[in-house]
């Protein structure tokens, strides 16, 4: 089912093709909805967002439980960026209330963060895309739940924003082996994800498996940021090194002077300011209850899916570039 939105859809592919043009535009204001604290591409992903000058990050919302601690996180990242003007909102809780990044966190209270924080992240979404005079970029990486709440609170929220995703595993999955799998983010809460892809965004788009599954930082590239004495880097690192022991489905042997984690989130980033590195396909979604994102003519909705790289060296190269600014 092709809809009013197939037609924005198309637009919006031309005002995210290239870089040239992001260049010229004012920063677009950024929703960076995260699980972040459970994989640690999310602060890979966060400290990228923060060094785009397309990107003009609003809030910080989290999800998927564990409140306090990836609040803390987030506030120790924006406080070492110097991004106190940034809001952290939380998600519900849900389970213990740390991970696997607990160790970097150490004693950080989030009383000491001098930006606003707040306790209602779907509410705190409403506001912020509510107030914005212009049009604002949601950013999703991680479970849908708080996002699907605030649709549900308000759904008027999608006509004033645009959506990417790093959601779901359309013809290639894990490992960049296919066929499809059931996706971890779409897994956890499927309902959650049907609920973004019915709204009447401005447009709505994702990175599934098929393309951030793949983009794993090796060679010159890790050993740039491996030896960067950037802050972001060295973040970076630092975090990797306590998340490695704390993540069980990494395997044991996993030797990370030689390679990064997977990062997937990093793509949803890049997405929103530059897709010219992607083959985006328009493609008729749905999804099941056991978390499969199915190409669905019948019943699908519209979304603009990244489903291969033209350029993927190009993008490993610039997030680094964008981690190390050199240094």
């Amino acid at each position: 089912m092709f809809d009013r939105r197939t037609l924005l859809l198309s637009s919006v592919a031309l005002s995210v093709a290239g870089p040239v043009a992001a260049r010229t535009r004012k920063p677009v204001s950024v929703i960076f909805h995260t699980d972040i604290g459970g994989d640690v591409d999310d602060t890979f992903a966060l400290l990228y967002l923060l060094r785009r000058p397309e990107l003009a990050l609003k809030l910080v919302a989290t999800d998927a439980g564990s409140p306090q601690y990836k609040a803390r996180l987030t506030a120790k990242l924006l406080t070492l960026a110097g991004r106190s003007d940034v809001a952290i909102a939380m998600g519900r809780p849900k389970g213990e209330d740390t991970g696997a990044q607990a160790g970097w966190v150490g004693d950080y209270r989030l009383a000491s963060y001098r930006g606003v924080v707040r306790t209602d992240a779907a509410q705190a979404m409403i506001d912020t895309v509510m107030a914005s005079p212009d049009p604002v970029t949601i950013i999703s990486v991680g479970p849908a739940t708080e996002l699907a709440e605030a649709l549900r609170r308000e759904p008027k929220l999608a006509q004033k924003a645009r959506f990417i995703g790093m959601f779901g595993s359309v013809r290639i999955g894990y490992k960049g082996v296919a066929p499809a799998d059931a996706e971890y983010n779409v897994k956890v809460d499927p309902a959650a994800l049907r609920t973004i892809f019915e709204a009447d965004w401005l447009s709505c788009a994702i990175t599934p498996l098929d393309t951030c599954g793949l983009v794993t930082l090796d060679g010159a590239d890790w050993q740039k940021l491996w030896q960067s004495r950037d802050p972001f880097a060295v973040a970076c690192i630092a975090n990797s090194k306590v998340w490695l022991p704390n993540a069980p489905w990494m395997a044991k042997d996993f030797d990370l002077t030689k390679q990064s984690s997977v990062q997937f989130d990093a793509v949803a980033v890049e997405m929103a300011f530059d897709e010219s590195k992607l083959v985006m396909e328009t493609l008729p979604l749905s999804v099941s209850d056991d978390g499969m994102t199915l190409i669905d003519p019948a019943k699908g909705r519209p979304v603009r899916v990244a489903t291969q790289w033209t350029d993927l060296p190009g993008f490993k190269r610039q997030l680094v570039e964008g981690l190390t600014r050199g240094a």
